[in-house]
């Protein structure tokens, strides 16, 4: 007991500093990228089940996982704005308020944005937007082999350009998609967990949160993103795992960590996409 409150937050300074590149090996002058170099082009986990987005005043949003896919540029800052790939298949679903359901392109109606780490992307929609698709609620679903390249505020070389259309469609988005499959443990315990990080506040103001100390809502949180059917498809070891991490965010709150819950399952979430990039790195002969 005496020891795990030092090694907690050496982890978590170690893991906060692994997230500003997404590499495996140290950060020397030789392999810390230029400046002048634009943030790393992403994947996207895929997702067969719906994902909702929440509407808070003037925005509807949702938080999804999301992988680096070039180890030698640097990670994005919170707020980089991404576009998808060759517009990408991610598909907007309206449900009507009788229920029936349009699916549209998500092309010119979502927005694309890094959470300020290579394994969070947020997608966003004007929630003005709710009325001209006669929606009272709206989803989104991402299909297999889904990649983001960062915007800029003028027109990238025409090597980088080219070296990031590679990226997304050819052989490094194929490698990697074999990495993130859905079906797969730690994918599936991410998609997991971004389910549970979406029902939560997206801040706190100080001190431990409550929905992490109480166990009450932390099983409501559970029992709500296990029978909603977001889950549906998804590998019970990969469910396991995110519960499980559930349970540890709220061990810690217990022993009178000072966290947010949120704050705790995206640290988990972080962890485990980084896992699997790192596997990722180590497996290829970079490209």
């Amino acid at each position: 007991m005496g020891t795990s409150r030092p090694m907690t937050l050496a982890a978590a300074a170690l893991t906060a500093a692994a997230a500003m590149f997404c590499i495996s090996t140290p950060v020397t002058a030789e392999t810390t990228p230029s400046k002048t170099l634009p943030p790393q082009v992403l994947g996207l986990v895929a997702h067969a089940t719906p994902i909702p987005l929440s509407c808070d005043g003037a925005v509807c949003q949702a938080l999804v996982s999301s992988f680096c896919l070039q180890e030698d540029r640097p990670a994005p800052a919170a707020g980089q704005v991404y576009d998808t790939a060759g517009g990408g298949h991610v598909t907007l679903l309206a449900r009507r308020s009788d229920g029936t359901i349009r699916e549209f392109s998500g092309v010119g109606l979502l927005s694309y944005e890094s959470d300020g780490h290579f394994t969070r992307t947020r997608i966003t929609m004007d929630a003005a937007r709710l009325a001209s698709l006669d929606a009272a609620e709206v989803s989104v679903r991402i299909a297999p082999m889904v990649s983001l390249i960062p915007v800029l505020d003028g027109p990238a070389p025409a090597e980088i350009a080219e070296r990031d259309l590679e990226t997304a469609f050819g052989a490094p988005r194929f490698t990697a998609s074999d990495f993130f499959h859905p079906g797969k443990t730690r994918p599936d315990a991410a998609v997991t967990l971004t389910r549970m990080i979406n029902r939560l506040p997206s801040a706190m103001s100080g001190g431990v949160d409550q929905n992490a100390v109480d166990p009450f809502k932390r099983a409501a949180l559970w029992d709500h993103v296990s029978t909603s059917g977001g889950l549906t498809g998804l590998s019970e070891d990969g469910i396991a795992r995110a519960r499980s991490e559930l349970d540890r965010c709220g061990q810690f709150a217990e022993m009178g960590f000072k966290l947010t819950l949120r704050g705790c399952l995206e640290g988990a979430h972080d962890r485990t996409m980084r896992e699997v990039n790192d596997e990722l790195w180590e497996a290829e002969v970079g490209y």
